[in-house]
């Protein structure tokens, strides 16, 4: 298997943006969680969970890690972007038009919250991003986060609090059901239908050539 994209099978280049964004969204997710139930004192669970005391020292540390994959994985989805658009994408499996619409809104909303999540939970820092080879200073004290407040006239707390809102929001009521859908429709494809879409997102043995289900707008490899 190369980096590129075949007609009928991702190349290497998209399997490691891939599964690199849904191990780093999903331990982003079970970081920010744990946080936020157990660690934290403002908002653990109480009595504490499993007997565990709640520690404000970590709550820090283990949000830099938060920020870490979130600020990644924000990043790294514009090059996944321009690769997608560029390399082009696998035709889709044989199916109805209806189905590859909806595989196609379902993609470019996840693209749309890989960039949404990391924006808004990043304007909401208020620490430092210790990366370790570098720092990235807290969103409330950059240029940017100056400008746009006094673009609409917003203090500190308040660009925060509406950046917090949006992020919540989509974390607690949006994304997730995403991630559950594209999941459940990949399993689905594999073990119902029994068909390639989850084997050519897979660093195994390359796919024999596939026929081609409708042609879509969107740019298809080309054979």
């Amino acid at each position: 298997m190369g980096w590129r994209n075949r007609i009928d099978a991702y190349g290497n280049a998209s399997m490691l943006f891939h599964w690199f964004t849904a191990g780093a969204f999903i331990t982003a997710y079970v970081i920010a969680y744990y946080v936020i139930w157990i660690v934290d004192p403002e908002t653990s669970i109480k009595p504490a969970l499993f007997g565990i005391a709640p520690e404000p020292d970590r709550v820090i540390p283990l949000l830099n890690i938060h920020w870490i994959l979130g600020i990644s994985i924000g990043v790294l989805t514009l090059p996944r972007l321009v690769w997608r658009l560029w390399g082009g994408v696998p035709h889709h499996v044989p199916g109805s038009r209806l189905e590859h619409l909806a595989a196609d809104v379902a993609h470019w909303a996840l693209y749309a919250f890989l960039i949404l999540m990391p924006v808004t939970g990043y304007m909401t820092t208020y620490h430092p991003t210790d990366f370790g080879l570098f720092v990235i200073p807290a969103c409330r004290d950059t240029a940017f986060a100056a400008w746009v407040r006094d673009l609409f006239g917003l203090s500190v707390k308040d660009l925060e609090d509406i950046m917090w809102s949006i992020h919540s929001f989509c974390g607690k009521w949006l994304a997730w059901p995403l991630v559950v859908l594209h999941v459940a429709a990949a399993l689905v494809h594999h073990f119902v239908r029994k068909d390639a879409v989850l084997r050519r997102m897979l660093p195994l043995k390359p796919l024999p050539h596939v026929v081609p289900g409708h042609t879509h707008p969107e740019k298809r490899c080309n054979p």
